[in-house]
């Protein structure tokens, strides 16, 4: 596409420009090496380089202009291309992008889910519904992108990929036909600091839950849940009808609903507390549960083909989406009896081994309370699990999961996740400090082994029949981070590997 710059300015308020405002442009990019002709290079400074380094260079490639951070940008305004000066050149991004491609959002009913967990599923199994209702649709998720009845895996290892891209993808939605698109929207691209999703111009804005999770970033819970809930405030670039969703069994949901333009239409959902969609769960099974659910679009029993309460609470809100966005009840809930699950969530390797093992993406102590507490009665044996945390990323949940593993499980093998710039040994002893204290000892409660393959050998190895071994934090992640490289990963093909050297299936069985 092709946009005038002073076209594309307009949503920054405050710049200074020198050079033609009328200025031709056809690209968007914050990465110098993919500068070509007509780009308008964005020059942003990062936690590991700073782009304004990069100026000169993103010019002889062909940038048409730049635009910079006043804080960090050094240089003279005697570029031979445009300079464009903003208060900060990384929130500026967003809506340089949004103008760039015509604000596709606008374009399509959009839909932003966050929350803590369940992201990736209730993004996912919105989809699933609306597709089934015969809408077009697209989405943006950690582990996948779909334009209509294209899928492919999202191997940016972002959640929500950066603006240029979330709105490269909008348009091609809009071009392809899709009239919904449904984003997973994290707090990192949430928060100001970011503000990757700025100019998506929201319809529906959905919370799931909030619990602990990237402290790191955001400082407290308190910036966490105000960030989170800039989801909510963003319906107000949408005109017309706006949807605010919320779970009411969650305490934090009054704070959401409220940062919402007032005359959003404010509906919740709930399994244990009064709400205009109430589910009930009068079944749950080891794969599945049957919830009652009663609605202002009337009265239903579903099933929900995934394990655990918590499943069935992120298919409520994925119903929930539905049934504001016009689907039947009687057809949700058809539809919601054949979803899927995302890739890497609770997998089931199964090479004949007389023990269980399954693989999932949970990474955080909410999420290893719950798959603990929900698999805890399916096994008669006993609880392994494999689990490692992730580098440069939140420190205090490492001894939190080592706690919760060690009070819930039998025996641990901590292990990498992703250690990135981060001591690998030093990550396994935080995690190792919450196992002594759940009463693990080293050498019988839990096993510090790096090597991620090594663990996963050693727990299948350790495994007697009736026992269950979880492999949880990658899921479906297709590598292992860290400092100056990366290693290809398939947890799951990983597993099978391991199964055929004990003797049981094949490696691709």
């Amino acid at each position: 596409m092709t946009k005038s710059l002073a076209s594309l300015l307009v949503g920054l308020g405050e710049y200074q420009l020198v050079g033609d405002p009328q200025l031709p442009i056809q690209a968007l990019t914050y990465d110098s090496r993919r500068v070509r002709p007509g780009s308008l290079f964005v020059a942003i400074r990062g936690q590991h380089s700073d782009g304004h380094q990069f100026i000169e260079q993103a010019i002889a490639q062909g940038a048409s202009a730049v635009v910079v951070d006043r804080r960090y940008w050094v240089g003279s305004s005697q570029l031979e291309v445009p300079v464009v000066v903003v208060a900060d050149s990384r929130v500026a991004l967003a809506p340089l992008a949004a103008a760039l491609y015509d604000y596709p959002g606008r374009d399509m009913t959009t839909i932003g889910i966050t929350g803590t967990k369940g992201k990736s599923t209730t993004t996912d199994i919105t989809a699933q519904l609306l597709t089934a209702a015969g809408r077009r649709v697209g989405m943006i998720n950690t582990v996948d992108f779909q334009i209509g009845s294209r899928r492919w895996p999202n191997d940016t290892r972002q959640s929500t990929p950066e603006a240029p891209e979330v709105q490269a993808l909008l348009r091609e939605m809009v071009r392809d036909g899709c009239d919904t698109a449904v984003i997973e929207a994290t707090s990192h691209a949430l928060s100001p600091r970011w503000g990757r999703l700025v100019g998506c111009a929201f319809a529906v804005a959905v919370m799931l839950n909030i619990g602990h999770e990237h402290l790191d970033y955001h400082g407290s819970f308190e910036q966490y849940r105000a960030d989170k809930a800039q989801l909510f405030a963003l319906l107000a670039e949408r005109s017309g009808q706006r949807w605010a969703i919320v779970n009411a069994d969650d305490p934090n949901h009054h704070y959401f609903l409220a940062a919402a333009p007032a005359d959003a239409v404010q509906l919740r959902y709930a399994l244990h507390t009064p709400a205009e969609v109430q589910g009930v769960i009068v079944r749950s099974e080891p794969t599945r549960s049957v919830l009652r659910v009663s609605s202002p679009w009337g009265d239903a029993e579903v099933t929900v083909p995934l394990p655990g309460r918590f499943n069935a609470s992120n298919a409520l809100a994925a119903l929930t989406v539905a049934l504001s966005q016009g689907v039947p009840l009687d057809t949700a809930a058809t539809a919601l009896a054949s979803v899927r699950a995302p890739r890497g969530r609770m997998v089931a390797v199964d090479a004949g081994q007389p023990f269980s093992v399954i693989v999932d993406y949970a990474h955080n102590p909410e999420s290893f309370e719950q798959i603990f507490a929900m698999l805890r009665p399916q096994v008669r044996g006993r609880m392994i699990a494999v689990f490692g945390s992730a580098g440069e990323r939140d420190v205090a949940k490492r001894a939190m999961q080592g706690e919760i593993a060690g009070r819930m499980c039998d025996l641990l093998v901590l292990t990498d996740e992703d250690p990135r710039g981060e001591d690998r040994e030093a990550i396994i002893a935080q995690i190792a400090v919450g196992a002594e204290r759940a009463g693990k000892r080293a050498g019988s409660g839990y096993l510090c082994i790096p090597d991620r393959a090594q663990a996963i050998r050693a727990a299948l190895a350790a495994a007697q029949p009736g026992d269950m071994v979880l492999l949880l934090g990658k899921g479906h992640e297709g590598s292992i981070i860290y400092a100056d490289h990366s290693i290809p990963w398939n947890e799951e093909e990983v597993a099978r590997q391991a199964l055929a050297e004990l003797g049981y299936g094949s490696a691709h069985g």
